[in-house]
């Protein structure tokens, strides 16, 4: 007489609600928790574990909803921040053309009679402060990690930003898309594996 194998009685856990709420076939859990997909058919018809599915479900789906608007306000913020650096630069470029331009004239220029005329040409000879002019400590932090290398996480950790919310909003934004831009490169070139 042929011997049948004897299965294992189903022996539900956590694990085994929140992998039919992600969506795995009966036919999948049956093999890891050996049993037949009819015993798990039984299961999960049951009221108390039915209700059990559905609510592991809408966990799942708030989770999975919080991680798309993170991901979605992360790239919120990298367009904001490479929006702000082309800005940025343009504006000190202007100035710096605007300040070579009031050389030129001023070289060309007879020399003031006044001391009223020799004010009047050193206020306008003024640029404003550009925002490398006014960096902080946090500022020359994150340019030592980005010139390193280094991306948003890795400024995040050195400066002690502790969110990309407060990176943003404190340091430079060209060493911020810089910080991107190197997460770009890193993403980009194939992993060694040792």
């Amino acid at each position: 007489m042929k011997r049948q194998r004897r299965l294992r009685k189903l022996v539900p856990d956590a694990d085994l609600i929140r992998r039919r709420a992600a969506g795995e076939t009966l036919r999948e859990l049956a093999v890891d928790y050996e049993v037949e997909h009819t015993t798990l058919g039984r299961y999960f018809a049951r009221p108390e574990v039915a209700k059990e599915v559905r609510e592991a479900k809408g966990v799942r789906l708030a989770e999975e909803r919080a991680v798309a608007d993170r991901r979605s306000e992360e790239r919120r913020l990298e367009r904001e921040v490479r929006r702000d650096a082309r800005e940025q630069g343009v504006r000190e470029r202007k100035y710096e053309r605007h300040a070579a331009a009031a050389a030129a004239q001023r070289s060309s220029r007879r020399r003031p009679r006044t001391e009223y005329e020799a004010w009047l040409d050193e206020r306008d000879a003024r640029v404003p402060l550009t925002r490398r002019d006014l960096w902080s400590r946090g500022d020359e932090i994150a340019a030592a990690v980005v010139a390193e290398g280094g991306g948003i996480e890795a400024v995040i950790a050195a400066t002690g930003s502790r969110t990309l919310e407060n990176v943003v909003s404190t340091i430079d934004p060209a060493l911020v898309k810089q910080a991107y831009d190197n997460d770009l490169l890193a993403e980009a070139q194939p992993s060694t594996g040792a």
